[in-house]
């Protein structure tokens, strides 16, 4: 099965040796969010993508969704303009997954594989941010994946921010009140960021590599962490798309 993802940078998602546009196999490396799905979709799979099967993982950057999106803008049928459905402060989402689902289904034709494509982007926000502007962008990343045509495009938006959930997990006691952590800001700058407290509960900032070594040694418990409505999200829309490819 493959799995095709697209991040913001290497400690979420992960990122390209060489800063590359797209990459597969030991030319990616994985931050912890790719693990983090990884192990999800190893609860299905009764292996990992990652570790076993790393010639199935494609990486695309945002610089290659850019790519792809000036192709799509070519045709003048694909312009997006903002309106009621694609918000101006929604619409990059919307293209994002745009690209990245018309990628994937060529991904998958020349593979002659099925997988899932899995959008990453932080909600980020403060307090201060208007109601629903998550909720907003989500449906944005839906309705994108859904205008490329793919059908296992899955939104990847965590609220405020990845270490949020990461958070949940990394925080004394860990799993509890984990709702409470959508509410942190994502203003890094912040005192009561999300990214501040998690450095906090590791006793410093972590690299990509120590956080993905520590989801190795700790796998995310995906079920306590429910409790945040954006991962239940995320791992609902995983599951289901995952059901598709093996039924």
């Amino acid at each position: 099965m493959l799995l095709i993802l697209s991040g913001e940078g290497p400690t979420d998602i992960g990122t390209c040796e060489m800063a590359r546009r797209s990459c597969t196999g030991e030319n990616f490396l994985p931050g912890p969010m790719a693990v983090l799905a990884d192990q999800i979709l190893g609860d299905r799979l009764g292996y990992s993508i990652l570790n076993e099967t790393p010639l199935l993982v494609n990486y695309i950057s945002e610089a290659g969704l850019t790519e792809r999106e000036r192709i799509l803008k070519q045709n003048p049928r694909s312009v997006v303009l903002p309106g009621k459905k694609n918000a101006r402060e929604t619409a990059y989402f919307y293209r994002n997954a745009w690209a990245l689902g018309e990628i994937a289904t060529e991904i998958e034709q020349e593979s002659q594989d099925s997988g899932v494509a899995v959008l990453f982007r932080d909600c980020d926000g403060t307090r201060s941010t208007k109601n629903g502007i998550w909720a907003k962008k989500w449906i944005s990343i839906k309705r994108g994946f859904q205008r490329s045509g793919y059908p296992r495009g899955v939104p990847m938006l965590p609220k405020p921010k990845s270490e949020a959930w990461l958070l949940c997990a990394a925080k004394n006691p860990p799993y509890q009140n984990c709702a409470d952590l959508e509410g942190l800001s994502g203003n890094d700058s912040s005192p009561n960021s999300a990214k501040s407290k998690l450095d906090t509960a590791f006793g410093g900032h972590q690299s990509r590599e120590d956080l993905c070594n520590w989801l190795e040694e700790t796998p995310f418990d995906s079920l306590q962490a429910r409790s945040m409505p954006s991962f239940m999200a995320f791992y609902d829309r995983l599951v289901e798309a995952v059901a598709d490819v093996l039924h």
